[in-house]
């Protein structure tokens, strides 16, 4: 909360704002202008509402005048006190600006990245600025070479449904049926069981290197990619994040950050407002084809499909973007109550999985059913949805999910031992 209401009193806090080095240059801003006011409140709630443009809406009115000074750059640092002068007037940053900044910010103190990624909040994130971020998130990672044509199918999380995982048991079913799938995923953040948590319940080897994790796309068509590994700048904000304990432009990176550079991707988010953020953020990375999807369960958004009803859907192609509304039954998959979804710890969820993979009929076998299929529509692999969610079924009628889950469970086992050699 002090980081953000010193904002307004820069001169006792130059020092938190020192400039620190990074590789791309911000241009400079020295042309007077009028004091405006932006809207800063100490603390802001995760129940923050953004409008149609994204922006959020805070309540503690302070006035700022606007910088006289010139930024001063080079091709070797960034100025972050100024950025963070312009975020406090409600000013966007350009793709370019906000790279530059994320790649300073990852050496930065934590007063600092805590100031930008709160004002960053405030103000309304871009798509620009969100393709800025994971650009110079991406630049720092460590990049799985697995081909062009790879899927993902990855939420954002926070929906607090408790639900199974859905999108780990999709991308294995896809697989099965013909897709090329690199997942992208993390230890449990926001429920009680991430990817990372059930696949090594499942018994793969999830912390594999990029040429293991090539390897098993290459021989199951599936491979997963654990994000510390992958992206260890990642220390340096988790803390203040943990602290701020507020959603920052980190809890809508994760899909955007695949080590594999997906260019095809079934991404969902919990709560549609975000929807044509994440869809702008896409398409300025250059996706071939993703689906952003969200869909709402009486009260309660879902970062998935599920059969328990319809689902907003905003299509990101390279010719802009389409906004549609999908209904589970036009394909075949009868409806369920979301608590038919339930799931648990790791253990529970890995059984679950298992047996919807290996040829269980029920609502977690046809919950997979639906977003892999959507998937194999958005990476290509079929025709239409329906055709995708035929594949599917196909492939869920003769066991190839839980062959693709025992052949990979034990190449990934494998290979992690010869890593260890």
């Amino acid at each position: 909360q002090a980081c953000v209401l010193a904002l307004a009193h820069t001169t006792p806090m130059a020092a938190m704002f020192a400039v620190v080095p990074a590789t791309t240059p911000v241009l400079a801003r020295s042309a007077p202008g009028p004091s405006r006011v932006v809207n800063i409140r100490a603390s802001i709630p995760s129940s923050v509402r953004l409008g149609q443009h994204g922006r959020g809406r805070v309540g503690l009115t302070t006035r700022v005048a606007t910088p006289r000074r010139a930024v001063h750059c080079c091709a070797s640092g960034v100025d972050l006190r100024s950025l963070i002068e312009r975020l406090c007037l409600g000013e966007d940053l350009s793709e370019q600006e906000a790279q530059a900044s994320m790649d300073a910010l990852l050496d930065a103190e934590p007063e600092q990245i805590a100031a930008f990624l709160v004002l960053l909040r405030a103000k309304g994130e871009t798509g620009a600025e969100m393709a800025g971020l994971a650009r110079a998130m991406k630049a720092r990672g460590v990049p799985v070479l697995a081909g062009d044509d790879v899927l993902d199918i990855v939420g954002t999380g926070g929906d607090d449904a408790g639900t199974v995982n859905i999108s780990t048991g999709s991308c294995i079913l896809a697989a099965a049926a013909g897709a090329k799938v690199a997942k992208h995923g993390n230890r449990s953040v926001s429920s009680l069981c991430g990817s990372a948590d059930v696949l090594e319940a499942l018994g793969v080897a999830i912390d594999l290197g990029p040429e293991g994790v090539a390897q098993c796309v290459k021989e199951v068509g599936m491979g997963f990619m654990y994000a510390p590994r992958y992206h260890p700048s990642m220390k340096a904000v988790a803390p203040v994040r943990k602290k701020l304990k507020v959603r920052t432009a980190f809890n809508l990176l994760g899909p955007m950050l695949n080590p594999a550079s997906s260019k095809y991707a079934l991404v969902g988010v919990y709560t549609p407002e975000l929807m044509p953020l994440m869809a702008d953020s896409l398409m300025k990375l250059g996706m071939k084809k993703a689906l952003v999807v969200c869909s709402t369960v009486g009260n309660l958004s879902l970062d998935e499909m599920t059969p328990c009803g319809p689902t907003s859907v905003m299509e990101v192609t390279p010719g802009g973007i389409k906004t549609y509304s999908f209904d589970p039954k036009d394909v075949g998959i009868p409806f369920c109550e979301l608590s038919d979804l339930a799931g648990g710890d790791a253990k529970l969820n890995a059984q679950m999985l298992m047996d919807a993979l290996g040829g269980e009929k029920g609502p977690v076998a046809n919950c997979l059913m639906l977003n892999a299929g959507v998937a194999m529509a958005a990476a290509d692999q079929a025709e239409s949805v329906a055709e995708g969610v035929a594949m599917c079924k196909e492939a869920h009628a003769k066991g190839l999910g839980g062959e693709t889950l025992t052949k990979w469970v034990a190449l990934s086992q494998k290979l992690r031992a010869e890593e260890e050699e």
